[in-house]
């Protein structure tokens, strides 16, 4: 049987559907049982939803080339002397 543990290491495959016939009884028997559980699926189910039709609000302008090549000059490694 499901605990509370397995529940929550497989939220997103149980959500996302892509879990076996067996597995999704199973968390949905632990569901039925655990009511901390269902309330941790409807939380992550709301935080899909609330995030899925957020817009941004500024555009983003950001210099992506220039950023690359300051990131490479920091992680490059130092010529060794």
């Amino acid at each position: 049987m499901f605990d509370c543990k397995d529940v929550s290491e497989q939220t997103n495959n149980y959500i996302d559907g892509e879990v076996s016939l067996i597995l999704r009884i199973r968390f949905m028997l632990h569901l039925f049982i655990c009511k901390s559980c269902r309330a941790y699926i409807q939380q992550i189910r709301n935080t899909i939803m609330a995030i899925s039709i957020l817009e941004p609000k500024e555009k983003d302008d950001t210099d992506k080339s220039a950023l690359v090549k300051t990131c490479l000059l920091y992680t490059s490694p130092s010529p060794r002397d």
